[in-house]
């Protein structure tokens, strides 16, 4: 029997669709909704790419913080464990396993192009709050 995707191909579309629920869906607040996708798409990461066992542990601490976060309402921290932030980090390490960009696998470079991929997403999530906001007020008015 064949596959239709290659695992790697389909953990990054599994990136996207993370990022795509953060900007549409997870527009302003971090839900256990969210928690939990993260947390099927981390088992995804785990049948699909190689990683180091830093790399790993970080994600299980990361992953742990996450359900803390929504489970006593710290919503000063709720951006770092929502869909935008990890879809992005899943992005960077499935793109990075593969050594098709964000240069060496190691723990200071995933952070460093973790970072750099969040803060266009989340750029990008902005953008499409504002477009949103700017389309319902154009639909009321007609």
């Amino acid at each position: 029997m064949n596959t239709i995707l290659s695992p790697q191909f389909a953990a990054i579309l599994s990136a996207l669709l993370i990022i795509y629920i953060g900007i549409v869906v997870e527009k302003y607040y971090v839900s256990w909704s969210s928690v939990y996708t993260n947390t099927l798409s981390f088992v995804i990461m785990l049948g699909t790419i190689s990683m180091s066992d830093y790399v790993f542990l970080f994600l299980v601490a990361y992953t742990l913080m996450g359900y803390i976060s929504v489970k006593f309402h710290w919503k000063r921290i709720f951006p770092l464990f929502g869909c935008k932030t990890y879809g992005s980090l899943m992005l960077v390490l499935t793109l990075g396993s593969e050594r098709l960009i964000f240069g060496l696998y190691n723990v200071v470079t995933v952070i460093i192009s973790w970072v750099v991929v969040a803060i266009v997403v989340h750029l990008l999530g902005y953008e499409y709050i504002k477009y949103s906001r700017r389309r319902k007020r154009w639909s009321k008015k007609r």
